[in-house]
């Protein structure tokens, strides 16, 4: 155990997920005699994979082979408890994790049920962060403050560290229960978070019948399967005017004579080239990918490549063909805009064939109100007597803390509604100019689907010479309301004076663990000023800059370089992804491997790992972990040569 009396630290990582402690096990592996402490808010490690996190029929996405750190083989910890070509269970992922900080001797370095509220700069030109440390009882959320916060504030720690990593991810605090009348439905009502912590007992619960499931997204399909699976009857209310259900695939696709594991054909470099991508030219096929994309010609082939697999995710799962519930489970839009609301069914059953024996009924449409023990909606329809009902519907993005002083929140790039007005402009202006090149770039980008400030889903209009009207609304009202992580690369602050703070796992991929180890690496260099980024998004200059960055020596124009670096590489999910959570944060599936590229050539490393050639490249297969073994030790042989 650490030491509970030690007070400061040379770096403090806040989550111990698996993005925490691969980050510590980089940093300590690459600094050896660092002082380091992880905290945690749960009573367990894994952070979404903790023990206390578990429900019943929790599985990852990925199947065995995919979902492991490099230097670490899952099948240590298997054991035959997964079989190749099963998905994982969620017991077998803690027991993975547990092992993994056991291997590495990151279990000493940790403390568990501790939350971290406040963080504020150290005053002086050091650098460093002075935290705010409170006990908890394992429970992640953040409350309306009560009369016992407020007793457990008063017998907070106070730690400080050098550096700060935070690695609390996307999915540690439900969005609140907003529905009219939620204060006064008498059933039980609570989030898919609730739902994950006591889900054993709802199920078992003999006087729960009929559940209200309301949501779309994956978990709200790991829900309803949950309860239906046990003869539970199930209202699955998925809202009309939102973003619909999700695209939920098979692990593996027909093609043809050919059947194909759907997961590694997004790290499988020829397909990525379908994928408009800000970064993708970084992969070192720019004159292929110009072609695809600024090209009608190419653009076409593009669409038909979007149409077919989304067409095929349809057909193979039967949506069309198993009946008129079953059909009210198609997604809104093209498989093109969503990103990581294409996922897999990894049930052990058809779950559809509980839609088509009536156990769960399928209704889209908005909710007016709960009153009494039902559910009011918007055509004056109401759902039977309910028993109990989860809300699916998402996560609170931002990181967890309130970070001090408020006025900085625009430099470090974190979600705010406390910009100051100099920041304001300056991102409204970054931004503009961000959507005009993506724009042009990726003009097939202008015909997706929007989604205005509640989320609701609404015509884009149509690219006209790249008039105010594609560009300015409705998105300007969104940012002026609640900005969305601006990060560089997606986990450095993109304006701080002082390189003591990064931000790990704040973006949705496929790739998870493989992201999650690239990016410990990444910020390892950057924390320790080894970084030199060499690839960029954009060849452009900027008119009213190319004067002054010629004469810069203060490294504004490096600074104002990052800046919109940010922009570009934010802004490109809000137009690439709108069906997915891209207007908020980095939330990619095909452009993955090109992500990987970048991150691997800021280090210095080479990012072909497929043959010596670009038809090795294209045409060797897909990457998996094993591509990416020994990073580290790569990389401090390279520094060890530049010294």
């Amino acid at each position: 155990m650490p030491d509970m009396q030690q007070s400061h630290y040379d770096v403090i990582i806040v989550g111990c997920g698996l993005q925490g402690l691969v980050a510590a096990k980089t940093y300590l592996s690459l600094s050896p005699h660092t002082s380091l402490l992880i905290l945690d808010s749960n009573l367990t490690i894994g952070g979404v994979w903790a023990k206390e996190n578990i429900y019943p029929g929790l599985k990852t996405n990925n199947q065995v082979g995919t979902f492991e750190f490099t230097d670490f083989d899952i099948q240590e910890v298997c054991h035959g408890k997964v079989a190749k070509g099963e998905h994982i269970s969620g017991e077998v992922v803690y027991e993975y994790l547990v092992k993994y900080a056991e291997k590495h001797d990151l279990t000493r370095r940790i403390q568990l049920g501790r939350k971290v509220t406040t963080a504020e700069h150290l005053p002086g030109n050091e650098g460093g962060w002075r935290l705010t440390v409170v006990s908890t009882d394992g429970d992640t959320r953040i409350p309306k403050v009560t009369e016992a916060d407020a007793r457990r504030q008063e017998k907070a720690t106070v730690l400080t560290a050098s550096k700060l990593m935070v690695a609390t991810g996307l999915t540690s605090t439900p969005m609140p229960i907003s529905l009219p009348g939620a204060s006064n439905f008498s059933p039980p009502l609570m989030t898919f978070h609730d739902f994950r912590r006591s889900g054993l007992q709802i199920l078992e619960d003999p006087r729960i019948q009929h559940i209200v499931v309301y949501g779309g997204a994956k978990s709200a399909y790991d829900t309803v399967y949950a309860f239906a699976s046990r003869a539970k009857k199930v209202t699955w209310i998925i809202r009309d005017s939102g973003h619909g259900p999700v695209y939920m695939a098979p692990s593996h696709i027909q093609a043809g004579p050919m059947k194909l594991w759907l997961e590694p054909l997004v790290t499988t470099r020829l397909l990525t080239l379908f994928s408009p991508c800000i970064w993708g030219e970084c992969d070192g096929f720019g004159p292929i990918r110009r072609w695809l994309h600024g090209t009608k010609f190419g653009r076409l082939i593009v669409r038909t490549f979007w149409k077919k697999l989304g067409g095929d995710v349809v057909t193979q799962t039967g949506l069309t063909t198993k009946g008129p519930e079953v059909k009210k489970l198609l997604p809104k839009e093209e498989a093109m805009w969503y990103a990581n609301g294409i996922s897999i069914l990894n049930y052990g059953e058809d779950i559809h064939r509980y839609l088509m024996d009536g156990t769960v009924s399928v209704v889209r449409r908005d909710i007016e109100r709960l009153e009494g023990k039902n559910f009011i909606l918007t055509t004056g329809e109401k759902t039977e007597d309910v028993d109990a009902a989860i809300c699916s519907t998402g996560w609170r993005w931002d990181s967890g803390i309130d970070f001090l002083p408020k006025s900085e929140h625009g430099d470090l790039g974190i979600p705010s509604t406390n910009y100051t007005k100099s920041q304001k402009e300056t991102w409204e202006k970054l931004e503009n100019r961000a959507d005009k090149e993506i724009l042009e770039r990726f003009p097939m980008l202008a015909d997706g689907p929007g989604i205005d400030k509640d989320d609701r889903v609404i015509p884009t209009p149509k690219l006209d010479d790249l008039s105010e009207k594609a560009t300015a609304e409705p998105e300007k009202q969104k940012r002026e309301e609640h900005t969305p992580w601006r990060l560089f690369r997606g986990i450095a602050p993109p304006a701080s004076s002082q390189k003591d703070l990064v931000f790990l796992g704040m973006m949705l991929s496929l790739q998870t663990v493989l992201r999650s180890e690239m990016a410990a690496l990444w910020a390892y260099a950057y924390l320790n000023n080894y970084l030199q980024p060499q690839m960029q998004l954009s060849d452009r200059p900027d008119p009213d800059s190319v004067a002054s960055e010629k004469t810069s020596s203060d490294g504004s124009s490096a600074k104002q370089g990052w800046l919109y670096e940010t922009a570009l590489f934010n802004r490109f999910g809000r137009w690439r992804y709108p069906m997915g959570y891209g207007a908020r944060f980095p939330d990619f599936v095909f452009d993955g491997l090109p992500y990987f590229d970048i991150m691997l050539q800021d280090l210095g490393l080479k990012n072909w790992r497929k043959g010596r050639s670009w038809f090795g490249e294209l045409f060797s297969g897909p990457y998996l972990p094993g591509d990416y073994k020994g990073m580290v030790e790569e990389w401090r042989g390279l520094n060890k040569k530049r010294k």
